[in-house]
């Protein structure tokens, strides 16, 4: 044994870990006898069927408020244009409706109500024209939310969504 190499003595002690021939076979695993289960045809179609509804509505709602707040943006940013056009010297009460119902015409968005008001006005003003420099004007633009959702409204009271924008005039 003393001229003999280790590694012709370890094989007979125990086999490699990569070698299976066979005079090392794998060894065998018996997890037992295989169970069988009795048929569930058609389970899947009815646990899609009640799942399914509940899902859907709940990503649809998720769109129709991601829709409503953009609207909400777009009305917002319509009053801030219509009160740009308003704060310069001699724009007129119908121009600054225009600029913002034209706004909103780009963007796809109709039936909308401008409203102007003189915040710091002497008096019911209503012309923007008339009022000196310096003076408030408050743009509010509107819309009812059955024009703007893509889900038909059944027996909801008519809501609308508003944006508004003040600034001073020059």
């Amino acid at each position: 044994m003393v001229g003999d190499s280790l590694y012709e003595f370890l094989p007979a002690i125990s086999p490699p870990l990569f070698a299976r021939n066979e005079l090392w076979p794998a060894p065998k695993i018996h997890l037992g006898a295989k169970r069988r289960s009795p048929p569930r045809r058609g389970t899947s179609s009815v646990e899609f069927a009640i799942a399914s509804p509940i899902f859907f509505m709940l990503i649809f709602g998720i769109i129709e408020f991601g829709r409503a707040y953009m609207v909400l943006q777009l009305l917002t940013e319509s009053a801030r244009v219509g009160c740009r056009q308003g704060v310069l010297e001699g724009t007129t009460t119908q121009q600054i409706k225009d600029a913002a119902v034209n706004y909103l015409t780009a963007v796809g968005i109709s039936g909308e109500s401008v409203k102007v008001s003189i915040n710091d006005g002497a008096g019911n003003v209503t012309e923007a024209s008339a009022v000196p420099a310096y003076t408030e004007i408050t743009v509010v633009v509107s819309v009812t939310v059955s024009k703007t959702s893509w889900v038909p409204q059944l027996s909801r009271p008519k809501k609308s969504l508003s944006g508004q924008w003040t600034m001073r005039r020059e």
